[in-house]
Formats: C-alpha cells, sequence, structure tokens
C-alpha cells in the first residue's frame, strides 16, 4: 500500500471535512478494509475457478476518504459528482498513477447507486465495496435517532402523537429493508446481519408500543 499517498490524503480530507465529519469517514474506510479482507479470504476458500475482479486496495481506500469530500460546501444532493471532480483534482497533484486516479474517480461514483443484482458485476469492485462500507453505518440504532431528529429539525411545529411516531418508524423500517438488500457483497450482508436484525427487532417494539398511544 502507498502509505504515504494515502496518509496525506486523510489528512487532506481531515481538514476539508472536520473531525466530525472526519470520523464518519473513518468508520468507512475500516468497514472498507474489513470487506476487502474477508473478501479476499473467501476468494482463496473458494480457489480460482472463477476468480473475481482483483481489488485495488490503495484506491478502495483513498476513494473511502475522498467520497464525502464535496458535502461541506456543496451538500448531499448528487455529492457522487462534484467529490469525485474534488478527489481527481487533489489526486492529479501527488504522486499516483491515472490508472489508480481514474479508480477512485469510479468507485465515489459509483458508491451512491444501489444496483439491481445482475447488474453488480460490471461495476468496479472497489465501487462496489464502498457502497456496502458506507450503507453499513446507517442499519443501526442510531441511524433511527437521527432520522427523528431530522423530522423534528424539520417539522419544528408539528405535534408528535403516536400516530405519526408510527408512522416514521414503519418509514424507517422500510428504508432499512431496502438498505440491506441492496448491500452488493456477501461478506457485508453478513455484518450487516446482527445489527439489522437487532434494529428491526426494536423498531417493532418501538411501533407496537406506539400503536395506541396519545400525543406526546
Amino acid at each position: 500500500m502507498e502509505t504515504g499517498v494515502v496518509s496525506i490524503v486523510a489528512q487532506h480530507a481531515e481538514s476539508v471535512l472536520g473531525k466530525e465529519r472526519f470520523r464518519y469517514v473513518s468508520a468507512v474506510v475500516a468497514n472498507c478494509k474489513m470487506l476487502a479482507l474477508e473478501l479476499d479470504g473467501q476468494e482463496e476458500e473458494k480457489g480460482n475457478d472463477k476468480p473475481r475482479q482483483a481489488i485495488d486496495l490503495d484506491a478502495l481506500i483513498i476513494a473511502a476518504y475522498l467520497h464525502d469530500i464535496s458535502t461541506v460546501a456543496h451538500g448531499f444532493n448528487e455529492h457522487q459528482l462534484e467529490s469525485a471532480e474534488m478527489a481527481v483534482e487533489f489526486l492529479n497533484g501527488l504522486n499516483i498513477s491515472a490508472e489508480r486516479v481514474k479508480k477512485v474517480e469510479q468507485a465515489i461514483l459509483a458508491h451512491t447507486t444501489a444496483y439491481a443484482s445482475e447488474e453488480r458485476e460490471s461495476v468496479p469492485i472497489e465501487g462496489r465495496i464502498l457502497y456496502d462500507a458506507d450503507k453499513l453505518g446507517r442499519l443501526s440504532g442510531l441511524a433511527v435517532v437521527t432520522s427523528l431528529i431530522e423530522f423534528g429539525a424539520r417539522y419544528p411545529d408539528r405535534a408528535v402523537t403516536g400516530d405519526v411516531l408510527v408512522a416514521i418508524l414503519r418509514h424507517i423500517e422500510e428504508r432499512f429493508v431496502e438498505l440491506y438488500q441492496s448491500l452488493n457483497t456477501a461478506p457485508a450482508r453478513e455484518m450487516a446481519q446482527l445489527k439489522f436484525g437487532n434494529t428491526l427487532a426494536f423498531l417493532d417494539g418501538v411501533i407496537e408500543h406506539l400503536a395506541e398511544s396519545t400525543p406526546v
């Protein structure tokens, strides 16, 4: 691994994103490393009858650090486009091959798209892993709390009744199912399974409890 380049990229990401957003990005980087390791282990176990596309770990980690790089200035709407452009511009000033820069760009561009199962093999492996690593953090109870906070911020004058909470939680539950089903790799689904199951059980319990609740 080109540790020097990766270190420079990490420092750049932290300086642009700030400490709070950089903590999330660092978690995505850790997920990328774990998924890549698991995929390589599975490849060794099943042999080379039908070898998959090799993972460029440097490109994957660099893309993970830079995949949200534009969000501070431009927000999250189609941020993969702006982040990819900013990443390429920054990397072109470093000692990194054009081929690797292209892989980073492709991974960032792919990391927000949920591909149908029949399309996944045509997507660069780094993009599939980055998508999964990014989504793993959203399959947790913390995501539920975040969604409720966002609802409160968006509708500050709306009364929060039991019926409203049930509707919000059911929407979150549906979104969680969609996220889980959209994961590209078997290791990501395995990593998410326990977290996903616990979160759904929590949501189901809260929905049942609130079914006949009164306004808060």
